[in-house]
């Protein structure tokens, strides 16, 4: 069912669906002219989740909305937070050097109404952490993830509900960079769909130095074999041709992790 998630669920009046990708299970049905939605995480409930009925404590949650439209469309979305990830292992880039990685993210899940459009409901396909990117003075909040950056692709196992990320590094400093973890602003990004593998397009990073901010782009630019015309969510946020922020340095470390 993971590969038919995408796109428009008709609601039956009283039939529930059942959805599931990740960690994350979705119920809907459509019930007196309101669109009925609960979801939990494998993991939180006992037992194997299906179509029937919903696992104790798990509740619906109910949309009453103009027109009672019946129908829902559900797309793929980029997290709300930046993501902090890391590298698949350590890494020194000598200056002026230029280095593309891979960071498979994972995705959240946003449920429309199909008719026009509105946002019902969002959910993260897994749960994840937050954590402080930043000093203790200036800084921001993020996901930590285990997501790794990874050079090559070729060994990974493609998962449904992870979004491939092309992304360039290039030191432009004149000291080695210690690349081992990153803070990655994904709200800028679109969502592709090539064959079963989700994708955005690629972000670039200039890295200047040790405490100085770096320059992130978003290129719009696509993997090979990808087109605007397989895309399946634009960016949450209107894309800027370039950031000067903070990317690499992670001053406050996992000890202040939140739940």
């Amino acid at each position: 069912m993971e590969d038919k998630i995408w796109g428009v669920i008709e609601l039956g009046d009283g039939e529930v669906q059942f959805r599931q990708l990740g960690d994350l299970n979705l119920w809907f049905k459509y019930r007196n002219e309101e669109i009925w939605i609960a979801h939990c995480y494998t993991g939180n409930f006992e037992g194997e989740q299906s179509a029937g009925e919903l696992p104790e404590g798990v509740r619906w949650s109910r949309w009453a909305h103009k027109n009672a439209y019946q129908n829902i469309r559900i797309e793929p979305a980029h997290a709300d937070l930046p993501l902090i990830v890391h590298s698949e292992y350590s890494l020194k880039v000598s200056p002026r050097t230029d280095i593309k990685v891979f960071c498979r993210v994972p995705l959240w899940i946003s449920i429309v109404i199909a008719d026009d459009g509105y946002k019902l409901a969002e959910f993260p396909v897994h749960q994840l952490p937050k954590t402080w990117f930043g000093t203790r003075l200036e800084g921001e909040l993020c996901y930590h993830t285990t997501t790794k950056a990874s050079r090559n692709l070729s060994e990974v196992q493609p998962a449904p509900h992870l979004i491939t990320c092309p992304v360039t590094i290039a030191n432009r400093s004149n000291v080695t960079l210690n690349f081992e973890h990153f803070c990655f602003r994904v709200a800028r990004l679109g969502i592709f769909l090539h064959e079963n593998t989700l994708w955005a397009d690629e972000t670039q990073i200039t890295y200047r130095g040790e405490g100085q901010n770096s320059d992130v782009v978003m290129t719009g630019k696509l993997p090979k074999g990808i087109t605007q015309q397989m895309q399946l969510s634009k960016p949450r946020r209107k894309i800027q041709s370039s950031l000067a922020t903070r990317t690499f340095k992670h001053f406050i470390e996992d000890t202040l992790t939140l739940g």
